[in-house]
């Protein structure tokens, strides 16, 4: 019981501080891309989300690594889901139109809410598949 709300609370709280580190890293990407138009519906459903979202994506793929080594369970991967899906609920329902959301804006937003999502599952294989060649920590 204590090892599981641990874990809830290393997963929650990596969710949480990747919002402080995206911030800044995020702003800067914003400068260095602001200008940039996309034109037609595939550019805009589909590219500018995959395009404004790469910052989003690398520090969710640095938490689902950090979860799978920091959590103390027989399947650390598992894990990796609870912020993906924090990832995914909070950027889907963050929107807010003046208009009425056609299907392209919807497209757009669940691609969106996709990326950073897929990139923490991705952080968390990667680092799960990388933990089993690990050096056990005390072993120096």
């Amino acid at each position: 019981m204590i090892t599981t709300f641990r874990n809830i609370l290393i997963a929650s709280g990596a969710y949480y501080l990747s919002w402080w580190l995206v911030y800044p890293l995020g702003f800067g990407y914003r400068k260095m891309i602001g200008r940039i138009i996309y034109e037609g519906n595939f550019g805009y459903a589909v590219v500018m989300p995959l395009v404004t979202k790469v910052p989003y994506a690398l520090v969710a793929a640095g938490v689902g690594a950090a979860i799978v080594l920091l959590v103390e369970s027989e399947w650390p991967l598992c894990w990796g889901f609870l912020p993906a899906v924090l990832y995914f609920y909070f950027e889907y329902t963050g929107h807010h139109w003046v208009n009425p959301p056609t299907f392209i804006d919807r497209i757009s937003q669940t691609i969106a809410a996709l990326v950073p999502a897929a990139a923490c599952i991705g952080g968390a294989l990667v680092a799960n598949r990388n933990r089993k060649t690990a050096l056990p920590a005390g072993s120096q």
